[in-house]
């Protein structure tokens, strides 16, 4: 593989070159999720790409909000969807996504980064532990807003310390403020 390179987009900033690339990316390594729209329940904020030799290899959505853990105002940046076309597996694309979102999240200050993700042992070599809380968000089906939720998260959610002191256990509920991502 030549040389990756990674970058950051706002999501209104995507030309509808790169919305089509994104979306044919997201529809080969997520079959059956991703039919019209290039992304699933929401935009992300932002985009990483990664490309090589000008061609999209990877990408994630990333989020950027506040939320609640337990009685405490975290900021978190939220991963999503990241993908890596399966010729480019394996060679350290995914790696330096996720290492490019920490690393902006540790000069930021952002207290932590979160996802949900049904595969656990990439994230876990990469110092993420899987989480058990309840949480709250706002349930979003169609394109339309559904209610909020509440129900424990059992089998999706990780996290990763970046900055601060403020402390994250199972005992406490995690309110998203916001659509699952």
């Amino acid at each position: 593989m030549t040389e990756l390179e990674i970058v950051q987009m706002n999501e209104y900033e995507l030309s509808a070159a790169q919305r089509a690339q994104i979306l044919a990316l997201l529809k080969d390594c997520f079959p059956g999720y991703f039919e019209e729209r290039h992304f699933f329940k929401q935009m992300s904020q932002q985009r990483l790409l990664a490309y090589v030799d000008g061609t999209l290899v990877g990408q994630l959505g990333l989020e950027h909000r506040a939320i609640r853990v337990g009685d405490q105002c975290a900021t978190i940046f939220g991963v999503v969807d990241l993908c890596v076309r399966e010729k480019e597996r394996r060679q350290g694309v995914a790696t330096a996504l996720m290492k490019t979102v920490e690393q902006t999240a540790k000069t930021h200050d952002i207290h932590f980064c979160l996802l949900f993700a049904d595969e656990h042992d990439f994230y876990q070599k990469l110092g993420y532990r899987h989480t058990k809380n309840n949480c709250i968000w706002l349930g979003i089906d169609d394109g339309q807003s559904t209610g909020l939720i509440e129900r424990q998260v059992t089998d999706c959610m990780l996290v990763k310390r970046i900055s601060g002191e403020i402390d994250w256990n199972e005992t406490q509920t995690i309110d998203l403020l916001g659509h699952l991502f």
